[in-house]
């Protein structure tokens, strides 16, 4: 069963102000991913029952599992995780695949972006982390937020395959 349309405005409204604070800061304020959480537990809820809702928050702690060692190794940013989590909340179990590969494809091209619009120095001290990581199958840690740093704004990623999601969701 899938939300309909009109329902997922908070969705909309929630991801529209994560894209915009984190194109301009680079961060997602706590606010905005509680508020994505929240209303998806209460738009769950309200269409689907008290299961759905708690599939929902079930959901959101698997994602946060899944994305808890790529953050202490500083490959995501923290608020990337709260986002990602808030908003499997509302992809719930059943889309939770096409969600995660079409968040990992518009990231891919986010920092693909990213990376050419970047500093020359940056750029080849992520060849080298790259080299470092086929060599020692393993990723380097990255300390987030420095100068020069290339940071990817992840939450138009997150919103890309919210989209997918639903899309794959509605035509099913």
């Amino acid at each position: 069963m899938t939300l309909p349309i009109p329902h997922l405005g908070p969705l909309a409204l929630g991801l529209i102000a994560a894209v915009v604070c984190d194109l301009r800061n680079r961060r997602i304020p706590n606010a905005i991913s509680g508020f994505i959480f929240l209303s998806a537990v209460v738009v769950r809820a309200i269409d689907q029952g008290g299961l759905a809702a708690l599939s929902g928050v079930g959901v959101a702690a698997l994602v946060v599992a899944t994305l808890y060692r790529p953050w202490r190794l500083g490959g995501i940013g923290g608020g990337d995780v709260k986002l990602a989590a808030a908003t499997g909340a509302w992809v719930g179990l059943a889309q939770l695949s096409w969600f995660a590969l079409s968040t990992a494809a518009a990231g891919g091209l986010v920092a693909a972006i990213c990376y050419f619009f970047g500093r020359a120095s940056a750029r080849a001290e992520i060849r080298a982390n790259l080299t470092l990581a086929v060599l020692q199958n393993e990723l380097p840690a990255v300390p987030s937020h420095r100068a020069g740093h290339i940071s990817v704004p992840y939450a138009l990623a997150i919103a890309c395959g919210a989209v997918v999601a639903f899309w794959v969701a509605a035509s099913a």
